[in-house]
């Protein structure tokens, strides 16, 4: 990036209101040059907070400010010192082209309205992008959500994300929803907020998930859980909230765009079709070409360190090759694309990738088509080689009422599982977890790309739940999780070919003991083996509080209680040839 222009004193503004159309006021603290010329401005727009700190690698308000924008951040509508109700995602769009509006017409502000934040801040982008109001001149969507609706975000394979709805609901929304609900009446306000503390000890050390049947967790639940939250627990891929969900970025969006995430981030897979949908959109003509930058990062962890692994300073979102921390990406970003300075990006490459394993950023003109693919067959002998071997099968029980715990992932739970890569050693020791692994590499090998598992399976059940994890196996034994999926058998016609879910296909239970063939996406990443390392392949049936658990009784963990072990067998061989497929560099 080149030197930025001399840091101008900042003004901070605090309960600027903005009007909407319905009555309802909205309220933002304002970080702006004190000296009051035009400029550009910077919004973002959040539930979380617009006072909460933010990690200031990621976006300082003050030292974005100094360098010539007016920063908004904004609560939305429900929130903190917002007024209104708190109805998520289904008021941003026009709260936020109103918001957009508002902003370019400020009398400091230039007309040039850029957009940032990340998660929920994304999904706002994304929501006040599709009305395109006047003065919307571009976004910068980080771990974005606001897609991938039934592909992980709300649903996986068929199963429910409960351990990152339920935590997102309880930790990162419900409190204020109880502060607010019970403001009137200060002793009644008391009483729920010390409700809500014993449910986030529950919550923190995980036994709440273990509620059976879930709807049960209703009397411990504020109105906000039990309207928002726990409901969707009892319902299926492609609701309507699902169909809410994906409205956010359906569409492309005539505008430059910078798009940044993470290979452990629940997101991910929005973020790369988001970006692919703007590149897509950019060959038209219709928009510049966008940005992409995806680290070893979490939804929000973006040290590239964590309890079992760390990649390094260098992975570090303030760091990344000497290119300056992620605020002062976005800083020159902005600069390049709305002050016409683009020599302050010109060193960055438009996409920029963390390669795990190799442990260093590569940089591309944009995000490369992998070379190919390769495969890797389960063995009978617990061996993964590059041919089906003998014909054959693996078996193990699966208890719902003794399901394998959450170890690392794409995740975002709350209190005691912690998302990213983690050792599995402890899973991989239970006898209801499978394991097939390569012989040690003789040559460096490159998974980039999407991951699929494509097997052959019967159960004693009427419906049941398959896992499937990627591990790195190190010279020295250690098995480190990189990447996983699911599939709810009573799913898998709309996840057949690819594991991502297909509209028009009906759930079906199966029949005990006969065979069906599945198919697990367990999305993307880049990561190279070494020498030396081998790649491990698990097989089980649970992956708790991650995913609901499957019952085996055709009945939802939502509803019931009543539960059954099943005994579960993967085919193998050159009539079954269960693998795991991977694109390679």
């Amino acid at each position: 990036m080149t030197p930025r222009t001399a840091l101008k004193p900042v003004l901070i503004e605090h309960d600027v209101e903005t009007p909407m159309p319905d009555g309802v006021i909205l309220r933002s603290t304002v970080y702006r040059p004190a000296d009051g010329k035009p400029c550009p401005v910077l919004l973002t727009r959040t539930p979380y907070g617009r006072d909460l700190a933010v990690n200031s690698a990621y976006f300082n308000p003050v030292t974005v400010a100094a360098a010539g924008y007016a920063v908004i951040m904004q609560d939305c509508r429900g929130r903190f010192g917002s007024d209104g109700v708190f109805d998520p995602s289904a008021n941003e769009a026009s709260d936020g082209a109103t918001t957009v509006g508002w902003a370019a017409r400020l009398p400091y502000s230039n007309g040039a309205v850029g957009m940032w934040g990340r998660s929920y801040f994304a999904e706002t982008q994304w929501r006040a992008a599709s009305l395109a109001p006047d003065g919307l001149a571009a976004l910068s969507p980080g771990i974005s959500a606001g897609a991938n609706a039934n592909n992980g975000s709300l649903y996986r394979g068929g199963a429910y994300e409960l351990g990152s709805r339920f935590s997102w609901g309880h930790a990162s929304a419900s409190a204020n929803e109880v502060l607010r609900e019970f403001a009137g009446d200060p002793e009644l306000r008391d009483k729920e907020f010390q409700t809500w503390l014993d449910l986030d000890r529950s919550f923190s050390d995980g036994s709440a998930f273990g509620t059976l049947p879930l709807r049960d967790l209703s009397a411990r639940l504020g109105t906000f859980m039990n309207r928002h939250v726990l409901p969707s627990a009892g319902e299926s891929p492609g609701n309507s909230f699902a169909q809410l969900w994906d409205e956010a970025s359906r569409g492309p969006v005539p505008l430059p765009t910078m798009h940044i995430g993470g290979w452990f981030d629940i997101f991910c897979p929005s973020t790369l079709s988001q970006y692919a949908m703007q590149l897509e959109h950019s060959r038209t003509g219709a928009a510049p070409e966008p940005r992409l930058i995806v680290g070893p990062w979490t939804h929000t962890n973006f040290s590239g360190s964590y309890p079992d692994v760390s990649f390094g300073l260098n992975a570090a979102g303030g760091v990344m090759n000497g290119l300056g921390d992620l605020s002062g990406l976005h800083t020159a970003w902005f600069d390049a694309v709305l002050k016409d300075q683009p020599g302050r990006i010109r060193n960055v490459p438009p996409v920029l990738l963390y390669f795990m394993g190799e442990n260093q950023w590569r940089g591309f003109d944009e995000l490369p088509a992998p070379r190919g693919h390769r495969s890797w067959f389960l063995g009978a002998d617990g061996s993964l080689r590059d041919t089906p071997g003998l014909g054959g099968s693996a078996d193990y029980d699966y208890d719902p009422l003794d399901p394998v715990p959450t170890a690392g992932g794409a995740t975002m739970i709350h209190g005691a599982f912690p998302a990213g890569p983690a050792v599995q050693h402890a899973v991989e020791a239970r006898a209801d977890v499978l394991t097939f692994t390569t012989e040690a590499f003789e040559e460096p090998v490159t998974l980039f790309g999407e991951v699929t598992a494509t097997f052959f399976a019967a159960s004693t059940a009427v419906d049941t739940d398959f896992v499937v994890r990627l591990c790195r196996v190190a010279p020295d034994g250690t098995s480190l999780g990189i990447a996983d999926g699911i599939i709810r058998a009573s799913w898998r016609d709309s996840h057949a070919g690819t594991g991502l879910f297909q509209e028009g296909h009906e759930p079906s239970l199966i029949e005990p003991g006969k065979t069906y063939e599945y198919t697990v996406n367990l999305w993307q990443t880049a990561y190279t083996f070494a020498p030396g390392d081998r790649l491990r392949v698990q097989v089980t049936s649970s992956c708790h509080p991650r995913w609901d658990r499957n019952l085996n009784t055709g009945k939802l963990a939502y509803d019931s209680a009543d539960t059954l072990v099943a005994r579960q067998t993967v085919l193998l061989g050159p009539d079954h040839p269960s693998r795991l497929t991977a694109e390679i560099l």
